[in-house]
């Protein structure tokens, strides 16, 4: 197994934050229900809401990545949020992991996994380390 020093990892996460930074718009979240697939596999769920990521996207400190929390985001489609594919401003993919509410244990978590259409989400803490 290899072991990278904190300063490397710190180092690593903040290239994450500039690739995340690439691109016209902002970097998104896109909250999908049913199986994750394989990274960077088609959806077969539906697309439930895109919530766009603020700036400053997130934070480096102690070997993980803070997501900034973000404003709201409509609910395009009713379902269980599951999983998130996150892309960069130019939609390209940078990792997809899994969704929860403020008590479970996703790297993204939102204040509810039941999403109804017409109404809005947004992410309340995220992290990657």
């Amino acid at each position: 197994m290899i072991q990278i020093s904190t300063a490397l990892n710190d180092y690593r996460l903040g290239a994450v934050i500039n690739f995340l930074a690439i691109g016209t718009t902002n970097a998104s979240v896109r909250i999908y229900d049913g199986a994750r697939p394989a990274l960077g596999g088609t959806p077969t769920g539906n697309l439930l809401s895109t919530i766009l990521l603020v700036e400053p996207i997130g934070e480096v400190a102690d070997g993980l990545l803070t997501v900034t929390p973000t404003g709201e985001a409509l609910i395009e489609t009713s379902g269980q949020a599951t999983w998130a594919r996150i892309v960069n401003g130019d939609g390209a993919l940078a990792w997809d992991c899994d969704v929860s509410d403020q008590n479970g244990t996703g790297e993204l978590r939102l204040p509810s996994t039941t999403l109804y259409a017409g109404g809005y989400t947004r992410i309340v803490s995220g992290l990657l380390g």
